[in-house]
């Protein structure tokens, strides 16, 4: 088996957990103004932001092994926030909310059957 099929789609699990957890961030911070005065709500789409993560869009190539490697997940959030302008709707933020947490529980269980197969493979190949 080679060895990308074995490690591969790892760092796309990644990005999807990472955007996740900022998404779910931004969608708590929504429902914790939602009293406010003027606050309007924050959101980034899932779907374009991993899909930029995908093809590499926006993020820097490293010249010198000694530069910093820019983060996919910030450069992402920062080209796919929601330009729209409304006040916070509670049930459409906790729709939100639940909808993310469910997805986050997902791509942890795929990535938990990955290993599980990763150590399939080690055992197996001890005997």
């Amino acid at each position: 088996m080679p060895i990308n099929k074995l490690f591969g789609g790892l760092n796309h699990l990644e990005q999807a957990l990472n955007l996740r957890y900022e998404r779910q961030g931004l969608i708590q911070s929504n429902i914790a103004n939602l009293e406010t005065p003027g606050y309007t709500v924050q959101d980034f789409s899932f779907e374009k932001a991993m899909e930029t993560a995908k093809l590499s869009e926006g993020t820097l190539s490293r010249t010198n092994q000694k530069h910093i490697d820019l983060d996919p997940v910030s450069v992402s959030r920062s080209l796919q926030f929601s330009k729209e302008k409304r006040p916070v709707d509670i049930d459409e933020e906790m729709v939100k909310l639940s909808e993310n947490q469910l997805m986050y529980e997902i791509v942890t269980r795929i990535v938990g059957k990955k290993f599980d197969g990763i150590k399939y493979a080690i055992d197996e190949g001890g005997k």
